[in-house]
C-alpha cells in the first residue's frame, strides 16, 4: 500500500467516525435541539437545566412561558392553561439570576411567537451584576449558529452519559405529561410545620449596602428591555409567595430592607407599562402562614403555584399602581414584625 493511499484511507476512515458520532448526536438529541424525543422519556435534571431549557425553547410547541427560579419551576403548565389559556412550558432556572431568566426569554421569543410571561420575580436575583449568571450558559445551543454546535456533536458528557441515559431511559410520555412533569419537586416528606417557624429577635442593623445600581441594570437590562421590546405580550409578574418565616429570617440576618429596596424599585420601574400585570403574593396571608404548604422558608408546594394561576386569572393580589406597592411593601414588613401572627 502506498503512502498516499494509507493517507487517502486514514483521512476517510476518520471523516466517516466523526460523521457517525454527529449522526448519533443527532439521531438521539439527548438535549432535544434539533427535534422531541424519538424513542426515550427525556431527562430534566437540575444539573444541565441550561442544556435542557436550550431544547425545551427551541422544539417544544408554545406560545406562553413561565421563567423563575425552582420555586417557580414547580408549577403546572396544564393549571396555567386552563387559568389563563394558551400553551405553556417551563424555562425556569433553579436559583437563578435575573440574566438567566433574562436568556430563557430571549430564546422564546426568538424561536416563537410569545403571547403570555409568567415570571415569577425573586429579589435575590437583581442585586447583582446584571451579566452575571448562576452557571456558565452553552451559548452553542442558544444561538443560530449549526457549525458552533461541533461542541455539542463532540461533548464528552453528551457521548457517554446523556445518550447512554437516553438508552437506559427507552419509552413515550405524551406531550402534557411532559410539560407538567419537567422539573417538577415536590418533596416525598414535608418538614413539621414548627420546624419552619421563626420569630423576629431584636432588630438588627441593615447589614448590607444599597445596591440600586446592581439593581437598576438588571431591571433595565433583564427585564424592561422585553416588555419594552414585546408590546403585544402579556407580563405576569409575580412577587412569590415566600413563607413569613423566610422574611423574618432576613430581618434577623439585617438582609431584610435590602429585600425590600429591590422589591419598591422592580414596582416602580414596571408597574405603569400597559402590558404588565404585577401581582403581590408575598401578601397571601392564608398560603404564607401555613407552613404545612413548605418544604423550607422559601419553597412551597406546586398545590401554592396552581392556586396563583387561578389568582391571576381573578386579577386578585395585584399592585394597581406604586402607591398601593409601596403600602403593600409596609404591610409585609408589618406582618414580619407582629408577633402574633404565627
Amino acid at each position: 500500500m502506498t503512502a498516499r493511499r494509507f493517507c487517502q484511507l486514514t483521512l476517510g476512515g476518520t471523516l466517516l467516525c466523526l460523521l457517525l458520532v454527529i449522526g448519533l448526536v443527532v439521531l438521539v438529541d439527548p438535549f432535544e435541539i434539533y427535534h422531541r424525543a424519538l424513542f426515550y422519556i427525556p431527562s430534566f435534571r437540575s444539573e444541565i437545566q441550561s442544556y435542557s431549557n436550550a431544547g425545551v425553547a427551541k422544539s417544544f410547541d408554545y406560545d406562553s412561558v413561565l421563567v423563575g427560579s425552582s420555586v417557580t419551576e414547580n408549577s403546572t403548565p396544564s393549571v396555567y392553561e386552563a387559568a389563563l389559556g394558551g400553551r405553556f412550558v417551563k424555562l425556569c432556572m433553579n436559583g437563578g439570576t435575573a440574566m438567566d431568566h433574562a436568556r430563557m426569554l430571549e430564546m422564546a421569543f426568538r424561536t416563537h411567537t410569545i403571547r403570555r410571561v409568567v415570571y415569577g420575580i425573586d429579589v435575590f436575583a437583581y442585586p447583582v451584576y446584571w451579566t452575571n449568571q448562576k452557571m456558565a450558559t452553552p451559548n452553542y445551543l442558544y444561538d443560530a449558529d449549526l457549525l458552533n454546535d461541533v461542541y455539542y456533536w463532540f461533548n464528552e458528557d453528551v457521548l457517554f452519559k446523556e445518550i447512554p441515559y437516553a438508552f437506559r431511559h427507552p419509552g413515550k410520555m405524551n406531550e402534557q405529561g411532559i410539560r407538567d412533569w419537567m422539573y417538577a419537586w415536590d418533596p416525598p416528606e414535608m418538614p413539621s410545620p414548627e420546624s419552619l417557624r421563626v420569630k423576629v429577635a431584636d432588630p438588627v442593623p441593615a447589614q448590607q449596602p444599597s445596591r440600586m445600581e446592581l439593581i437598576e441594570m438588571n431591571i433595565e437590562h433583564n427585564l424592561v428591555s422585553f416588555i419594552e421590546a414585546h408590546p403585544d405580550t402579556e407580563f405576569d409578574l409575580f412577587f412569590p409567595p415566600y413563607s413569613l418565616s423566610y422574611w423574618r429570617n432576613q430581618m434577623n440576618n439585617g438582609q431584610f430592607e435590602a429585600d425590600m429596596e429591590c422589591r419598591d424599585r422592580i414596582i416602580e420601574c414596571v408597574t405603569d407599562y400597559a402590558n404588565v400585570r404585577l401581582y403581590d403574593f408575598a401578601l397571601m396571608r392564608e398560603w404564607v402562614t401555613d407552613y404545612k404548604n413548605y418544604y423550607d422558608y422559601r419553597h412551597y408546594t406546586s398545590g401554592i403555584n396552581d392556586a396563583m394561576a387561578f389568582a391571576i386569572q381573578e386579577d386578585r393580589m395585584r399592585i394597581l399602581s406604586v402607591e398601593q406597592g409601596k403600602r403593600n411593601t409596609d404591610e409585609l414588613r408589618r406582618m414580619t414584625m407582629d408577633p402574633s401572627i404565627p
